[in-house]
């Protein structure tokens, strides 16, 4: 075989492992923050969060670190500050103060401090299936706000309740919200762990429950024993029940098992899309898709990369090749092959300098022959 011949020979490439991620839905559902917007930065510097999650082994335990640590910020309460306050900035300089808040600023608030770290995170708005105009006005809580966080280890949203400081875990795997829906209106509740973390939830008493009264008209005989029987309505099923309807970003998960509603909160749903995709509320993150196609010429062959991602905060591609050091790459670069298994590694980096889930393939490579 001559020269020339030789070059218009690919040699043999196969794929002997693949292991890429493909998205679901589309990680662009919602707005995520900007860990380096202003406020944000001063929310991280003020507070010192990298400090709050410096000890930890795992990027889970951070989680857990962060919401042991907005529990402890305040206990569950009502204050006249609820309407000054803008952002986790503001309430966690109010809650300094001496101020309480209740179960939305704590969502607010974990969401905030896991963007101003890096972590992706979203708040989750759950309801009882009965949650439409009160048959009785009495009942007084109907809803709950609750936080999910992506955690690359799972590779899943999982659930975090910084109000009652809880997570939900089966078989020692945290859950999401609509898994726990998922558990509570099948009937298997009880295969659902409820992960109480410390400081517990402390139940409100004196000058809030005042503030709460004047707050709220419907509830004007309420006093500190109503409260607390509220609150034990509230957490009679580990707050499972809590999670009929579920609601994320402008979107409410219905089926058969729990149909829509025009009235939720005492008032008016608002403008809410119902779904039953899975993509619409549970889109991947975090993650890197690879494409790849052969070119070969007198230099030898190769493979044309293009890399995707759906991570928030991204900042740049790294990619290991063959097991060695990981290097800063652009979304598309040559990847060289030599004779025998070929190997490549590609992650997405963000601003903060945190990782994101490792795709890689193997290609076998034989040169041509003569």
């Amino acid at each position: 075989m001559d020269e020339q011949s030789r070059r218009q020979v690919p040699g043999e490439f196969r794929i002997v492992k693949y292991d890429v991620r493909d998205f679901i839905g589309d990680y662009r559902s919602m707005e995520y923050g900007d860990p380096n917007e202003a406020r944000t930065a001063q929310l991280r510097d003020e507070f010192d969060l990298e400090r709050v999650v410096a000890h930890c082994d795992s990027e889970f335990d951070g989680f857990l670190a962060l919401k042991r640590w907005v529990r402890s910020r305040w206990n569950h309460g009502w204050s006249h500050s609820f309407d000054k306050v803008k952002d986790a900035l503001d309430i966690l300089r109010e809650a300094a103060r001496g101020e309480l808040f209740t179960c939305g600023y704590y969502t607010l608030v974990l969401a905030q401090c896991a963007t101003a770290l890096g972590w992706p995170a979203r708040r989750v708005g759950i309801s009882l299936a009965d949650c439409e105009f009160p048959r009785d006005y009495r009942l007084g809580n109907i809803g709950h706000s609750v936080a999910e966080m992506w955690s690359n280890e799972r590779e899943k949203w999982v659930l975090m309740d910084p109000d009652t400081n809880v997570h939900y875990e089966r078989d020692g795997v945290p859950l999401n919200a609509l898994e726990i829906r998922d558990a509570w209106l099948g009937g298997r509740a009880d295969e659902v762990q409820m992960m109480q973390d410390q400081p517990p939830p402390v139940v409100p008493s004196g000058r809030t429950v005042e503030i709460l009264r004047e707050r709220m008209a419907y509830l004007r005989d309420y006093d500190d024993q109503a409260v607390r029987l509220l609150l034990e309505r509230f957490g009679r099923h580990r707050m499972m029940d809590y999670y009929a309807r579920v609601a994320i970003a402008g979107r409410e998960w219905v089926d058969d098992r729990c149909l829509p509603t025009f009235i939720k909160h005492f008032g008016a749903a608002g403008e809410t899309r119902w779904t039953s995709s899975m993509a619409d509320m549970y889109w991947s993150v975090n993650m890197v898709r690879i494409s790849a196609a052969a070119e070969w010429d007198e230099s030898g062959a190769r493979l044309k990369v293009s890399l995707d991602h759906c991570m928030p905060f991204f900042d740049h591609y790294e990619v290991r090749v063959d097991g060695g050091t990981w290097e800063p790459r652009s979304a598309d670069f040559d990847w060289p092959m030599h004779e025998g298994t070929n190997s490549v590694e590609c992650r997405g980096v963000n601003v903060m300098n945190r990782r994101g889930i490792v795709s890689s393939m193997d290609v076998a490579y034989a040169g041509p022959r003569i």
